[in-house]
């Protein structure tokens, strides 16, 4: 053996062993990783092995968006519903207000028939005439409670729907709005109709961004409010002093409030 084959027997020899460091690794990064996981389903715990973990994941992720899929076509069907069913009872409502007209021109077709002449010149006609206007009269009454109906109805659903909105609003501005409450709506109500809001318009206003303009106004002027208070002047009662009062030892407006409080002080003291 050679010099050189000695020194490359000792390198070998000198050098760690990849493999077994390799080997060693292995468990180390697997030891992070559980073999198990646990999942719970109708309220029992299940120990499963880990290959399956992402199965389940996935599964789940694709559960949950099935499920608000379907809510959201429940919701589209419903509001689906609820429009065909508007449209309908807008459609009869339009349908009896066309014979609710028809009847009144009508009716007043035959108010204008001289009755007593028809009467006398053709009985049996004046008796069939005024057979049709009684019916006239029973179907004209019934379209009208329907129209009234159909009319009564609508206010109450724009009532719901009004009162809807705004209760949407109430939590959209609780959420923006620090210290929302129905006492702080109020203020805000009383502030706006002191500028010329009506009721109905702040009734009508479900938008919130109405509602947070009208608060930053209404509290920029209590700002100012507060702001002129504490500027404003402390007006003392004025004296009105005569004889030795009235000398350069009595009090005077002009003076200071240090001053002038020392000198009346003085005078109290001195039974003035």
């Amino acid at each position: 053996m050679t010099e050189d084959d000695t020194k490359t027997v000792a390198d070998e020899a000198a050098r760690p062993d990849e493999t077994d460091d390799a080997a060693s690794d292995e468990p180390q990064e697997q030891a992070g990783e559980p073999d198990t996981f646990e999942l719970e389903l109708d309220g029992e715990t299940h120990t499963l092995p880990a290959a399956l973990k992402g199965a389940f994941l996935r599964q789940a992720d694709y559960t949950r968006k099935t499920q608000e899929l379907a809510h959201h076509r429940r919701a589209l069907d419903a509001e689906r519903a609820q429009l065909a069913e508007q449209a309908r009872t807008q459609e009869g409502a339009s349908a009896d207000r066309a014979h609710l007209a028809a009847l009144d021109q009508h009716r007043a077709a035959l108010a204008r028939v001289d009755w007593q002449g028809l009467a006398q010149r053709d009985p049996q006609q004046a008796q069939a005439l005024w057979a049709r206007l009684q019916q006239t009269e029973a179907l004209r009454h019934r379209y009208a409670q329907a129209v009234a109906q159909h009319e009564h109805g609508r206010r109450l659903q724009a009532a719901h729907e009004a009162a809807q909105a705004m209760a949407e609003t109430g939590r959209t501005l609780a959420k923006e709005i620090d210290g929302w409450s129905p006492e702080l709506a109020g203020k805000l109500t009383d502030y706006a109709r002191g500028h010329g809001v009506t009721l109905e318009e702040l009734q009508n206003a479900s938008d919130p961004r109405i509602w947070k303009i009208l608060h930053k106004a209404y509290v920029a002027d209590q700002a100012d409010q507060r702001e002129a208070s504490a500027k404003a002047p402390v007006v003392r009662p004025a004296l009105s002093v005569t004889g030795a009062a009235a000398s350069a030892g009595g009090v005077r407006d002009e003076l200071g409030t240090k001053e002038w409080m020392r000198r009346r002080g003085e005078q109290v003291r001195k039974g003035r």
